[in-house]
């Protein structure tokens, strides 16, 4: 049995909240670069904020409460996971899917 990975999650939970392929494709390499940090939460907390973080920055903004409801992740936990990768939020999305500016426009936690 190996260890479980916040990407091994990511498919099903943006599949269940309806998310473009080019939205699935940033949250997948910001879960795989988010493993570079030490973030001390459990893979399904961080694949849920990583997913909360990407549709705050597109075009098809998911509420809190409805990726809470498709990751099984309760609300507090998906904010205290924001608050602990919103610091390294620039090197973990994909410059490729948001630019600079746009994560100055990520809402503090």
């Amino acid at each position: 049995m190996g260890t479980i990975h916040a990407g091994d999650f990511m498919r099903r939970f943006c599949s269940n909240l309806g998310m473009s392929n080019q939205a699935v494709k940033a949250a997948q390499d910001a879960v795989k670069t988010s493993e570079e940090f030490d973030i001390r939460r459990s893979p399904i907390s961080i694949a849920a904020a990583v997913i909360y973080i990407i549709t705050q920055l597109s075009d098809d903004k998911k509420a809190l409460r409805d990726i809470s409801i498709a990751t099984g992740v309760a609300e507090g936990t998906i904010r205290n996971s924001y608050k602990d990768l919103y610091p390294h939020v620039s090197k973990i999305i994909p410059n490729w899917y948001a630019k600079e500016e746009d994560l100055k426009n990520l809402s503090s936690p």
